[in-house]
Parts: structure tokens; C-alpha cells; sequence
């Protein structure tokens, strides 16, 4: 398997990931969010309002996204932007996948539902840059750390 399909592979096996953005007033900020992609890196989360996310993402679209594992050390880093897609036709497919990993969790169904009451929103990191590592096989950077061509 190439480097691309093994971390697209990584990310759909996963389900939760780190999104960094920039607050208003330029600090960085990180928070644990569920999500579904597609098989172009594109991140899909959901949110309500209210939230300093969608602070963030007003004042500054650019954000990155982290997932990574412990027990075979890996990890997928992507760069891009983040849009609010609650009103396309890409909604429907994102949204069913983003639902049916929630649900898997059982009684820990949605931890958005447990933010105050809001409106739900679907927001998209679209990628401009992708690294996989994978530090299992090989040795030095170039065969450990590998960015994937967009």
C-alpha cells in the first residue's frame, strides 16, 4: 500500500482528531473533536453555535487537524481551511458518516449534544497540506515523515 492510501486508510480508521485554530486575538487554541473524511483529506466536524470555534474560524479560516495513536505510532498532520458547509449538498453523505461514527460510542452518543443548545453546524477543513508518519517501518525522516502530494 502507498504512503497516500495507507493514511487515508489511518484516518478513516479513526474517529477523533486534534483541530488547532487562532482565536480572535491571534492565541492558539486546540480541542478534541469527532469527525468523517473523504478521500481527499477534506475533515468533516460538527459544532453548534456559540462555541469559540466558529469565533476562530471567523477571524482566521486557516486551522490544522491532528490524529495520531499510541500503540503503533502513527500520525496524520493536515494544514488547510475551514468552511461552514451546513447549507451544500455535501452536508447529507458527511453528515451521515460524522452521525453513524458518533453513534458507534454508544451511550456517549454526540458530545456536541452536550453543549449548551445551539444550531448544529457542518464545517469542512479542506486541505492544503498533508503529512503521514509513520514511524513502524524504516528509519530516518525521509522514510518516516511523508508528505502527500494534493
Amino acid at each position: 500500500m502507498d504512503a497516500k492510501q495507507s493514511a487515508l486508510a489511518f484516518l478513516d480508521r479513526h474517529s477523533v482528531g486534534v483541530l488547532s485554530t487562532n482565536s480572535p486575538d491571534g492565541a492558539p487554541r486546540s480541542r478534541a473533536v469527532y469527525y468523517s473524511s473523504d478521500d481527499s483529506f477534506a475533515v468533516y466536524f460538527l459544532t453548534v453555535t456559540g462555541t469559540r470555534k466558529i469565533d476562530d474560524f471567523n477571524a482566521d479560516a486557516k486551522a490544522a487537524f491532528v490524529v495520531s495513536v499510541e500503540d503503533a505510532p502513527q500520525t496524520l498532520q493536515i494544514e488547510g481551511r475551514v468552511t461552514d458547509i451546513t447549507e451544500t449538498a455535501a452536508i447529507d453523505p458527511a453528515t451521515r458518516e460524522l452521525v453513524a461514527k458518533l453513534q458507534e460510542k454508544g451511550p456517549f452518543f454526540a458530545p456536541v449534544a452536550h453543549l449548551d443548545p445551539g444550531v448544529a453546524r457542518l464545517y469542512k477543513l479542506s486541505p492544503t497540506w498533508v503529512r503521514w508518519g509513520d514511524f513502524t517501518d524504516g528509519m530516518g525522516t525521509d522514510s518516516s515523515l511523508i508528505e502527500i502530494p494534493l
